[in-house]
């Protein structure tokens, strides 16, 4: 009789303890579930934040974006040259060669924007992300995400300019050299109208990420435009 009490009072505890150990190990996972999910969302943030960087902080500030021909003063773009550092260090990481890399870049833009006496950008944003997938393992993650954006950008364009002059009876043959030169002078010292485009478009991008003190940084970053998705 003790046997069997004995018996069923083992059984009993070993059934209690499995139950136990159950529900730890489901909230255990439940946990890392929760954890994975928050270091995803955290991600796409950053994800999000850097490309509306990479969009917008070359543009110059609004009193020089209403037309191509406005002189940038020096201090305007001294300051928008540390504007790129200081913003490109949020979101890369500084151990990959990406964040010198990003900086070099956006830096040339601005340059060219300021240089530029023919077209300039007046905005510049994204329109969209789509997240195509989001990998973490640790503290590295590897995404993938489509991203459209569009600009509005200013053109001066010359008026009065008929190509037809310029070029040859001869369809295959080239511009004459002595045309070529003729049709950039007359490009120069033709007046100009204001013409303002939009274009955009959407381009799928592949990310490495990882931790750096805790904090998500990008370590890669490529992409190219979509089939027929273009500017």
């Amino acid at each position: 009789m003790n046997k069997k009490l004995v018996t069923k009072e083992s059984i009993l505890i070993s059934l209690a303890v499995l139950l136990i150990a159950g529900i730890a190990i489901m909230s255990l996972m439940g946990l890392q579930d929760k954890n994975k999910n928050d270091e995803i969302i955290k991600i796409k943030q950053l994800i999000s934040d850097a490309e509306n960087m990479e969009a917008s902080v070359y543009i110059l500030p609004e009193a020089y974006t209403t037309s191509p021909d406005i002189d940038v003063p020096s201090d305007v773009a001294d300051a928008m040259y540390k504007r790129v550092v200081a913003e490109a260090e949020k979101y890369y990481s500084a151990k990959s060669g990406i964040l010198a890399d990003r900086i070099q870049v956006l830096q040339m833009a601005v340059k060219a924007e300021i240089e530029s006496k023919d077209y300039r950008d007046k905005n510049h944003f994204v329109k969209k992300i789509n997240f195509i997938s989001v990998d973490v393992s640790g503290d590295t993650a590897t995404v993938i995400a489509d991203v459209t954006k569009q600009s509005t950008t200013l053109g001066l364009v010359p008026e009065g300019i008929d190509m037809s002059k310029y070029k040859t009876s001869d369809k295959k043959e080239e511009m004459k050299p002595e045309m070529k030169a003729k049709l950039q002078e007359d490009i120069k010292n033709a007046p100009k109208k204001l013409v303002t485009f939009t274009p955009g478009g959407t381009m799928r991008f592949y990310y490495n990420l990882a931790k750096e003190d805790g904090v998500w940084k990008i370590t890669s970053r490529k992409g190219d435009y979509l089939p027929g998705q273009g500017p």
